[in-house]
């Protein structure tokens, strides 16, 4: 796929579109066109937020009747927009609580985007176009937007818009719920690992919460009229509404049953420690929507339809894969024919990844989708997404087609289906991750201080060997903040040695002094780099071609461009980017830490998790053809340290935990089945995904790119599974043969 036909596809929609107000003499349809060409050229929060404020004011809810007053008539000037209201609301929690989570992505941007992939898939797929009308007129509901009498896609519009760009209007509920766990396990957990606490939201008055305003009793009246069936339903009570509305588009549904557990799901979610932000988001549209059009003596047909039909999308966005397709319901994979509305909000949900902005802790360290193409048509949907940095998470694609073919009926809107494919286009992915998720040992204040100060004396040694002057020799009269930048220098040692398994040890450990290798020097001196440019940054300096330290300006906060993983005439093309010379300085940083550490009677060597590692790849070795540890590829290497980094998270799950031998506690010596089994499928499970994340197939031979053990477990020969679990039931006498040892927590 080349090309992003995005921008195609809403030209079209709006090509197909026409609104009944224009018919009026005015020129919505234009200002909304307008609105969201703008957020497509350039993404940000403020051109988010006039797609919203267009739609909301076109389709506003007021004391007149809009399309009546005439253009240049001045109408009410001045009627507050509660939907609006709701959507600033969404945005100042997102913007103001996202470093207090751990896992939360943008929504406020992202519901804008699922909008306009909506009105794309709408625009290209004629088989969604007629399920979407076919639903429409086969309810009772007549009164549905008309363009000389015949059915008008402004219907889709309207209902469309509301579904999208509400469907998470509930999720400060959740991000409160979130923040509150962290709080919670960040603090228990800086106490012991073995905690994990679950928490909720409980709702002392959800029915409080659950309940429209009553302002005219005989609200649902006309909807009783047509279905006596509902006389049992609370038509101000939200969850009631769309129990109802469930059991009328999936009549195998017992409603009574539906209607439980919806009044239930609080305390459903409680018990399970999940918030689902869509149930919340539903109910708030139904309470506003409900509110406004009895306020305003607005037609309640157009409530119980058009509303009701967007809420319970907003509904089912989560609560049909996550509650409808299992116990006690089991409903079958969503046809668009059920509910249009909530088919087309799964599926663009789960696609609009592109430029979604990681707010959460954990979330901004992973990488993310950059750019995407896109291809739709009648028969098939397409996606490309494209990281320009890092890599997505593991087996990214394919879990998101599983989920999307697991939920939906897709082929009877995509006779071909759909295809996700990820192109990652920044070459060095392992560093990346390594640098991520490397976990750095603290090294004590004392020894940060003395090799700050062997960092100062170096550079001033060095520099006057070059014949120049140092104005301040003695590292008690520097400047706070070149005191800081040399702790920063000293504080990374451990950190970069970590990256590479290894750590700083007395100068009399029984372990052999380690020699970094060409390569890792290299990786080394690059993240030197990358950590000053963000030092310098943190102090308020900027890029410029001419150093000037009195207005913070320096010429080397540019990227180190590796030629290792780049074309070159290619990398020439980059600019500006740091210099060779620049880069030899780096490099003989890193190639003179070792003399550094000698300097406090410290040294280089393997540290005891690197050393298991090694370990179990020679156990590996014992049983099948297996080259040396040290003769692998660097992203091999690399992908058998994070096989280490998960076994002990596995060992943590069961209760146990690795320590060195000289701890006192007990040395766990067996493993029963059940645990060995529980093990040795978390490490295929992990080795498995790191595969597929970088790019790996599964092929009848070892080669290159392809391995035939590359299956969920399950499917692996009992021969490699046997093999697995082997290394697991030997994994104490693989930890004692390194110096460590396996404890209960």
């Amino acid at each position: 796929m080349e090309e992003n036909y995005l921008n195609q596809y809403i030209d079209d929609f709006f090509g197909m579109v026409e609104l009944y107000d224009d018919q009026k003499g005015h020129c919505y349809k234009d200002l909304l066109q307008a609105t969201v060409k703008a957020f497509l050229d350039n993404e940000n929060e403020n051109n988010a937020y006039e797609v919203y404020e267009t739609f909301f004011m076109i389709y506003q809810i007021t004391s007149e009747d809009k399309s009546e007053t005439e253009p240049g008539e001045i109408g009410v000037i001045d009627e507050p927009n509660t939907l609006l209201d709701l959507v600033k609301i969404m945005r100042e929690y997102e913007e103001r609580t996202g470093p207090l989570i751990e896992k939360q992505r943008d929504h406020f941007i992202h519901s804008v985007n699922v909008f306009i992939l909506g009105l794309a898939i709408y625009s290209q797929n004629k088989h969604y176009r007629d399920a979407f009308r076919h639903y429409v007129k086969k309810s009772p509901y007549k009164k549905y937007y008309r363009i000389n009498d015949e059915f008008s896609h402004e219907e889709f519009l309207y209902r469309w818009g509301i579904a999208a760009l509400f469907h998470d209007i509930g999720y400060p509920v959740e991000i409160i719920g979130k923040q509150m766990k962290k709080f919670i396990n960040d603090g228990i957990k800086s106490i012991s690992n073995s905690y994990d606490v679950e928490t909720a939201i409980d709702f002392k008055d959800f029915n409080e919460f659950n309940l429209i305003r009553r302002l005219n009793p005989t609200f649902g009246d006309t909807y009783w009229k047509e279905y006596p069936e509902a006389k049992f339903v609370d038509l101000f009570k939200p969850t009631d509404i769309m129990a109802f509305k469930l059991s009328l588009d999936f009549p195998e549904l017992n409603v009574t049953q539906v209607q439980k557990h919806l009044n239930n799901f609080v305390n459903i979610m409680g018990d399970g420690g999940f918030i689902d932000h869509g149930f919340f988001s539903s109910i708030l549209v139904l309470n506003s929507y409900g509110y406004l059009i009895q306020k305003y003596s607005k037609s309640q047909e157009f409530f119980f339809y058009p509303i009701v039909d967007s809420a319970s999308a907003i509904l089912l966005h989560n609560y049909y894969g996550n509650v409808l397709r299992k116990d006690p319901f089991k409903l079958g994979n969503l046809h668009p024919l059920r509910n249009p509305l909530a088919f087309l909000l799964i599926l663009c949900d789960e696609l609009q990844e592109w430029n979604r902005q990681p707010l959460g802790v954990k979330d901004k360290e992973k990488s993310r989708v950059n750019e995407f193409n896109i291809k739709i048509n009648d028969d098939l949907i397409g996606v490309e997404y494209i990281v320009n940095s890092g890599a997505l998470g593991l087996g990214f694609s394919q879990n998101k087609e599983k989920f999307l073919d697991d939920v939906l009926s897709l082929r009877s809107v995509f006779r071909w289906g759909l295809s996700i494919l990820t192109d990652v286009r920044h070459k060095n992915i392992i560093r990346e991750m390594e640098r991520r998720e490397v976990s750095t040992p603290t090294v004590l204040l004392r020894n940060v201080e003395q090799l700050a100060r062997i960092v100062h004396e170096d550079y001033v040694k060095k520099q006057e060997e070059k014949g120049k002057t140092v104005e301040i020799k003695e590292f008690d009269r520097l400047s706070p903040e070149l005191k800081m930048s040399n702790v920063r220098q000293a504080k990374s040692i451990s950190t970069k040695l970590a990256l590479i398994g290894c750590e700083m040890a007395p100068i009399d450990d029984v372990r052999k002094e380690y020699e970094l290798s060409h390569d890792e020097k290299i990786d080394l001196a690059i993240y030197e780099h990358e950590d000053w440019c963000e030092e310098k940054w943190a102090n308020g300096w900027v890029y410029g071609p001419d150093r000037d330290d009195e207005n913070k300006i320096h010429p080397d906060l540019v990227e180190w461009v590796d030629y290792r993983y780049i074309d070159e005439e290619e990398a020439k093309k980059i600019e500006p980017q740091l210099s060779y010379e620049e880069k030899v300085k780096d490099i003989n940083a890193i190639e003179n830490i070792p003399l550094l550490l000698k300097e406090i009677d410290m040294k280089i060597v393997m540290s005891k998790l690197r050393l298991l590692t090694l370990e179990k790849h020679r156990f590996y070795g014992e049983n099948e053809e297996t080259i040396a540890f040290d003769d692998l590829p660097y992203y091999v290497k690399f992908i058998n340290f994070k096989q280490t980094d998960v076994l002990i998270k596995s060992l943590s799950e069961l209760g146990y935990n690795i320590v060195s031998c000289d701890d006192p506690s007990d040395a766990v010596k067996v493993f029963n089945e059940d645990q060995i089994l529980y093990l040795a499928k978390r490490d295929h499970a992990e080795w498995y995904n790191n595969k597929m994340n970088l790019g790996w197939e599964w092929g009848p031979e070892k080669t290159d790119k392809t391995n035939p053990n590359l299956v969920e477990w399950d499917n692996l020969t009992d021969e490699v599974k046997i093999l697995d679990m082997k290394t697991f039931e030997y994994l104490p006498k693989l930890c004692d043969n390194v110096g460590l040892k396996i404890v209960k927590n």
